[in-house]
């Protein structure tokens, strides 16, 4: 009989929100019980224990750390669900050295992170920012860098060809865009038009009109993408970053952006976060920034529920857990 605690409250940086709906649905898909606590002070302080734990494991602050010292204290503890996709802090934690298993809430952030990306593309093409500035200048303009124009026809390069980025190439491609992956172990996927290996990723990128980025971040893709990457790009070419922000080597990119070698950015993610006031990146007309919001939705935690509780299923009836990372 599993017991499931969570320790999660709604707030920055997690601002999804989980409904004592949830918590029944979470209920119904064990046959222990569900202890909730918003912090981990408050879960130490009633002695709470159990095989399972619920949190998010995607990014720290100041106020909202890993519950490392619940970890260590639990006498139960064999399983950990992040319902991010993202667990670096998870794994940059003590936690990760314990024998604890650990799965994600992979895919549940597709269907909102494309919906996001095919936003900034539509955006670039229509001329949305131009548009907003004339708006904010009281001015009826039709002067832009360039013509309207539209998805079909047009190249997006999606590096980090998984969940995600199959929902942008269904989007993508139902807009007419030929779609092209980059990613480890090449094969066929739906939706995309060709697939490299990230060997070729710097000759793939020259092919986009629009470049995407989906890699997690790892010791191997640490400023994966710096100057000689973007340079590689048409200078008309828009390079977009939805995943983690030191991917990216930002010090190159602005210079990318200052200097003419790429036509634009939109950005969801930073080395430093929240951006700094005094980025260059703030100021420039050819960036769209959002500020690491591409995943949130009034659907997320619904699907990141659903999930938990096909594991927890499977998870009591001794069968193998889907989504595990460690």
């Amino acid at each position: 009989m599993a017991d499931v605690v969570i320790i999660f409250k709604t707030g920055n940086p997690v601002p999804m929100i989980l409904t004592q709906e949830h918590q029944k649905q979470i209920e119904n898909s064990i046959s222990g019980k569900v202890f909730w606590y918003g912090t981990e002070e408050e879960a130490l302080k009633d002695n709470a224990d159990g095989e399972v734990l619920f949190l998010w494991g995607g990014n720290e602050t100041d106020t909202y750390k890993m519950p490392a010292a619940y970890c260590r204290s639990s006498k139960k503890l064999k399983w950990i669900y992040s319902f991010s996709a993202g667990v670096d802090a998870l794994l940059a934690s003590e936690i990760a050295q314990l024998p604890i298993a650990v799965t994600n809430a992979k895919g549940v952030m597709a269907k909102t992170m494309a919906v996001t990306t095919m936003g900034y593309i539509i955006s670039f093409l229509r001329h949305f920012p131009e548009m907003h500035d004339a708006q904010i200048r009281h001015e009826w303009s039709h002067r832009f860098n360039g013509p309207p124009m539209e998805p079909e026809g047009k190249t997006l390069v999606i590096i980090g060809a998984g969940a995600i980025g199959g929902e942008v190439a269904r989007l993508a491609s139902a807009l007419g865009m030929h779609v092209i992956g980059v990613k480890r172990k090449v094969c066929e996927l739906p939706f995309y038009d060709e697939v490299y290996p990230d060997t070729k990723m710097k000759d793939v990128m020259g092919k986009g009109d629009f470049v995407l980025v989906l890699t997690p971040l790892t010791e191997e893709t640490y400023h994966l993408i710096d100057l000689e990457k973007l340079k590689a790009m048409k200078k008309d070419a828009i390079f977009m970053n939805i995943s983690r922000g030191k991917v990216v080597n930002e010090k190159d990119l602005i210079t990318a952006l200052q200097e003419g070698i790429i036509k634009g950015a939109a950005l969801d993610c930073f080395e430093t976060e929240p951006l700094p006031p005094d980025s260059p990146l703030w100021d420039m007309k050819n960036v769209i920034i959002t500020p690491h919001f591409s995943a949130p939705s009034e659907k997320f935690m619904d699907r990141a529920v659903d999930v938990f509780c096909e594991n927890l299923r499977r998870y009591e009836r001794g069968q193998g857990l889907i989504n595990v990372v460690k």
